[in-house]
């Protein structure tokens, strides 16, 4: 019994699959602050990006500064996902002094960015739900220059989208559209990427908005992958985009992160299928999810 109530009192400290604070009805496909350009284009029923390649950061260096209008957790979460893009790329952020381009971290209503180097401030918003390392991690990725995978021209090889299951007070247009500007630098479609979205957003309570051509491959859009943090795709990704060096570490998510969990025993009494939030976040190598 004792082991039962313990084993309760873990699994009751999931992890959500889905972020709703990424669901902004305001923002572009949620979570995009787009300039007036791009609205003016988006209303024109244009994609609303141009090229991105006159949107990146100059010498691959990105100045930042970090309003104290965020806490400490949040301030936190933003110099570990920092410090993931110091190790995995070859761009660098360093504190500003006057240059001109700029991220500003900023407390908001939810977490936004806009798409590349907007020119100026980028205002990158970490508001309530989005003080974590993964959600940092996603909206400086934005801030780069990458857009949401789900996005890209190639999807209909990899997922659907159920726009029935779409939340009516969503756009599906607007949230779910495919832009024709976006270069992917002939990287593969990654179902496993930070900016690839959960099966559940946008969704009604219970429903799906996007599932897998192939259902085998449903596991890997059913976790919320920004807790997970940097595919090796995501981070091939931004290499090509900013030219960066040959070579160089890899991210590897491969792995069981709770040590002191009982990863085989609980996919034995089948947790990798009923508890999927947590598993998939602890137990991602145990579960085959990665």
């Amino acid at each position: 019994m004792l082991q039962f109530l313990l084993l309760a009192t873990v699994f009751l400290c999931t992890t959500e699959a889905w972020n709703k604070d990424m669901e902004n009805p305001n923002l572009y496909q949620g979570d995009i602050q787009l300039t007036p350009q791009e609205e003016e284009r988006l209303k024109n029923k244009m994609s609303p990006f141009g090229s991105i390649k006159d949107k990146r950061w100059t010498n691959k260096i990105i100045p930042f500064v970090i309003d104290n209008t965020l806490n400490q957790t949040t301030r936190q979460a933003i110099n570990d996902a920092i410090a993931d893009y110091h190790t995995y790329t070859c761009l660098r952020f360093v504190p500003r002094i006057n240059q001109p381009n700029y991220i500003r971290f900023t407390n908001g209503n939810g977490c936004s960015s806009p798409v590349g180097m907007s020119g100026g401030v980028n205002v990158v918003t970490l508001g309530k739900g989005c003080g974590d390392k993964g959600t940092a991690l996603h909206e400086i990725g934005h801030s780069v220059g990458l857009h949401h995978e789900q996005s890209r021209p190639d999807r209909g090889r990899y997922v659907n989208i159920n726009l029935n299951n779409l939340d009516p007070k969503y756009n599906a247009a607007f949230n779910f559209d495919i832009s024709r500007e976006i270069d992917s630098l002939n990287t593969e479609y990654d179902l496993r990427s930070m900016m690839h979205y959960s099966s559940e957003a946008f969704a009604k309570p219970g429903l799906k908005t996007i599932t897998t051509v192939d259902p085998k491959n449903m596991k890997y859009i059913e976790t919320y992958n920004q807790i997970i943090g940097f595919s090796v795709v995501d981070v091939q990704q931004i290499r090509l985009m900013y030219s960066c060096p040959a070579g160089g570490p890899l991210p590897n998510n491969c792995i069981d992160k709770d040590k002191t969990a009982d990863c085989a025993g609980w996919q034995k009494a089948g947790y990798c299928n009923t508890n999927k939030p947590y598993m998939y976040f602890n137990c991602r190598k145990t579960c085959n999810v990665c």
